[in-house]
C-alpha cells in the first residue's frame, strides 16, 4: 500500500471550498462570479481575474449558468483520503510527463488507479476530475464548479460556454461520494509543455467504500472539518496558513458521555475521523478541548442504497472550530494579490 500524506494547506483549502459548495451550491456560485441581476453578467464577471478570463474566453452564458444552478441540491461533506491523494498525485504527474489532459493516459481503469494508491478494494463509487492548466487552487475550484468549456463560444459563435453535461460539477455534488484526494503535481513542468502547463496540474479522485460485518454492508460516516485561527484573512473561512496542527478532536455520546471516536488535526489543520459503528437516533458531541471553544452536537443521517446488495449508508458530518485570537495578540498578515501573467490560450478542463 502506498503511504499517503497529510494535505498541504492549499489542498485543505480546496477541500474546504468543495465542502462549502456541497453545502450551498447557489451560495458558492455567488462567491465565484458576479451578476448585475439574475442571469446577467456584471461589468466584471468575477473578482478573480483568472476566472473572469475563462468566462470571457468560453463565452459562458450567465442566464444558462443561473438556470442550471437554480436546480442544484446540497450534498453531505467529503473527507480527505490520503490514499486517493496518492493516486491523484500520481495521475497529475502522468499528465505532466505525457503533456496531455486525458482520462486515459495509462492502461488502468479508475478503480485500479485508486486501489494502486492504497484505497480500499471495497469501493462503491469512484470519479475523477482533471485540470492541467489551473492558475491557482481557487481557479481550479471555480473551473470544476462552473464547468466552463463546450467550445469557444466567444469567438466561434456556438455553445453556451458550459460543458454538456456539466460532469465536473455533477461529480463534486454527487452525494454518493464520501472521500476525496486532490493531487497537485509534485514534479517539475517542462517549459516545452503545451497542454499540461500548470502552474497547477490537478487531479481529483472521489470515492466511497463499505465494510461487511458478516451480515450487513455499511458505509460509515466520517467527521471532517478543520481547526484554524482566522488571522490571515478575517473571513470566517479557512485560508492557507491558518490551520492549527495537533489539536485533539473528541466525539462523545452526548447522553452517556462515553468517548466513541477521537483524533487530531493534521499538519494543515484538517481532521477526518472515522465514525465506525455509529448510528442514527443518537446525539453525538464533538469537542476540540484545547481550543476552549464550545462543543458542537450532531446526529447521523441513515439511508439504504442499492449496490446489487443493500448498503446502509451514514452520511459524513462537517464541523470546524475557528479560534479567535485575543485582540492584539497576533499580527495580522497582509495577503498580496496574485499577478496572473502569461496566460496560455486555452483553459479547458476534462
Amino acid at each position: 500500500m502506498a503511504e499517503g500524506a497529510d494535505p498541504t494547506a492549499e489542498q485543505q483549502y480546496m477541500l474546504e471550498l468543495t465542502n462549502r459548495f456541497r453545502s450551498d451550491p447557489q451560495g458558492e456560485l455567488a462567491k465565484l462570479v458576479n451578476f448585475s441581476s439574475p442571469g446577467l453578467w456584471a461589468a466584471s464577471k468575477s473578482n478573480d481575474p483568472s476566472i473572469a478570463y475563462a468566462l470571457n474566453f468560453f463565452g459562458t452564458s450567465a442566464s444558462d449558468l443561473a438556470t442550471q444552478f437554480s436546480t442544484l441540491t446540497a450534498a453531505p461533506p467529503l473527507a480527505w483520503s490520503s490514499a486517493l491523494n496518492v493516486s491523484a498525485t500520481s495521475y497529475s504527474n502522468l499528465m505532466v510527463t505525457s503533456d496531455q489532459q486525458s482520462h486515459t493516459l495509462d492502461a488502468n481503469s479508475l478503480d485500479q488507479r485508486i486501489i494502486n494508491g492504497g484505497y480500499s478494494a471495497n469501493w462503491l463509487n469512484a470519479g475523477e476530475n482533471l485540470f492541467a492548466s489551473a492558475q491557482s487552487p481557487f481557479h481550479s475550484h471555480a473551473a470544476f464548479v462552473v464547468d466552463w468549456g463546450d467550445g469557444n463560444g466567444a469567438t466561434a459563435g456556438y455553445g453556451n460556454g458550459i460543458q454538456n453535461p456539466a460532469g465536473h460539477r455533477d461529480l463534486l455534488l454527487d452525494a454518493s461520494m464520501k472521500e476525496i484526494g486532490i493531487g497537485f503535481q509534485d514534479i517539475s513542468i517542462p517549459g516545452s509543455n503545451a497542454t499540461a502547463i500548470g502552474p497547477y496540474v490537478i487531479t481529483e479522485h472521489l470515492a466511497s467504500q463499505f465494510r461487511y460485518d458478516g451480515i450487513n454492508y455499511f458505509s460509515d460516516a466520517i467527521l471532517t472539518g478543520s481547526v484554524y485561527q482566522d488571522t490571515i484573512l478575517a473571513d470566517a473561512f479557512y485560508t492557507p496558513g491558518e490551520g492549527l496542527a495537533g489539536e485533539a478532536i473528541n466525539v462523545y455520546n452526548d447522553t452517556t458521555g462515553i468517548l466513541v471516536a477521537s483524533g487530531f488535526s493534521n499538519s494543515a489543520g484538517g481532521f477526518n475521523i472515522a465514525l465506525t459503528g455509529l448510528t442514527n437516533g443518537v446525539v453525538y458531541r464533538v469537542e476540540a478541548p484545547d481550543t476552549g471553544l464550545a462543543a458542537k452536537t450532531f446526529t447521523l443521517t441513515e439511508h439504504t442504497d442499492d449496490y446489487g446488495v443493500p448498503v446502509v449508508v451514514y452520511d459524513n458530518v462537517y464541523e470546524s472550530f475557528v479560534v479567535v485570537p485575543e485582540p492584539g495578540s497576533l499580527l495580522l498578515c497582509l495577503v498580496a494579490g496574485l499577478s496572473l501573467l502569461g496566460f496560455r490560450s486555452r483553459h479547458q478542463i476534462c
